[in-house]
């Protein structure tokens, strides 16, 4: 929920899911097109979420979230950036992620 309230101080309406069924549940019954996913690409079906979400809208945008002790960097899925979720005993603002995530949504 954090997360999400992060993107809204950036003008951005978050719907959080619990698991990619959900979420893709929750994208068939917004009335407007998804414009950007923020996932995690170690959840079992994120590849095939966010493929089918491109399926309906291309211009949608996709945000990683990633495990730091997760040693594999690669991903099939394309995204325009990757934010590094912080450990339990690092001390990471709420000034930082906006930043990070801001850095992130100006790339064209």
């Amino acid at each position: 929920m954090w997360l999400g309230q992060v993107f809204a101080e950036l003008g951005c309406q978050a719907v959080p899911a619990m698991h990619c069924r959900q979420a893709l549940a929750v994208a068939k019954q917004q009335p407007l097109p998804i414009s950007m996913v923020v996932v995690n690409p170690k959840l079992h079906g994120a590849a095939r979420m966010v493929e089918r979400l491109l399926e309906a809208n291309p211009a949608t945008r996709t945000i990683l979230i990633r495990d730091p002790a997760d040693n594999r960097k690669t991903t099939a899925i394309q995204a325009l950036g990757a934010l590094e979720r912080p450990s339990p005993w690092e001390a990471i603002s709420r000034q930082q992620w906006l930043e990070r995530i801001r850095l992130i949504l100006a790339q064209p």
